[in-house]
């Protein structure tokens, strides 16, 4: 156990997944196919997110890149309004990274405590 010192001591931690040194996914781009998702759209997602329209679809296009396989699939507006879906392989994606992140912080927050508290 460490000793207790004047400072707090508080934890931060991330998670995300990577392929070849890679980011393929972590909290940010989960909340933006969530998000996606949630609105069909990727400018609604943006602005949930406050992610910026531009920077939302260069992850999407590094995420495809990365993993070789199209996630999301989007029809500019016009008369009809557009849309954006994600792909059977992104709701896969977030399906599983968040199985993987249910009660990650949970447990760091329980362990940091049990050493450092």
């Amino acid at each position: 156990m460490v000793e207790k010192n004047e400072k707090q001591l508080s934890l931060k931690s991330k998670l995300w997944l990577e392929s070849q040194g890679r980011p393929i996914i972590g909290e940010g781009r989960m909340a933006m196919l969530q998000a996606i998702q949630d609105h069909r759209s990727i400018l609604q997602a943006s602005r949930e997110t406050g992610i910026s329209y531009r920077r939302m679809r260069g992850a999407i296009r590094d995420m495809e890149k990365a993993i070789g396989k199209s996630l999301v699939i989007a029809r500019r507006g016009g008369s009809d309004g557009g849309y954006a879906e994600l792909t059977p392989a992104a709701k896969d994606l977030l399906d599983s990274f968040k199985a993987l992140t249910e009660g990650f912080h949970d447990e760091t927050d329980t362990r940091f405590n049990a050493i450092f508290g």
